[in-house]
């Protein structure tokens, strides 16, 4: 099915799907890979993400192979200690 603009619908709950980037995060182990600009289709109407298998693809051989632009540190928090009150 599409829209009278030729984009697909969404299967999860029928809105109208759209391409666009997002910034993509892929856990592998302990280590948490981000990807920006990856191309995607999303519902306009609840969001739902679709990516590409061959841009997945594409994703495991970066994760294996690629040179990232960059290595940013990522905070980590233990979410039940860090809001518990203190004593």
């Amino acid at each position: 099915m599409t829209t009278q603009a030729n984009n697909p619908l969404c299967a999860v709950c029928g809105g109208e799907v759209q391409e666009t980037t997002i910034t993509h995060e892929e856990k592998r182990g302990d280590h948490i890979y981000l990807f920006q600009n990856v191309p995607v289709k999303v519902c306009t109407a609840c969001g739902e993400i679709w990516i590409n298998e061959a841009v997945l693809q594409q994703i495991d051989t970066l994760i294996e192979y690629g040179v990232p632009i960059r290595k940013d540190e990522t905070p980590v928090y233990d979410f039940p200690r860090a809001v518990a009150p203190a004593h």
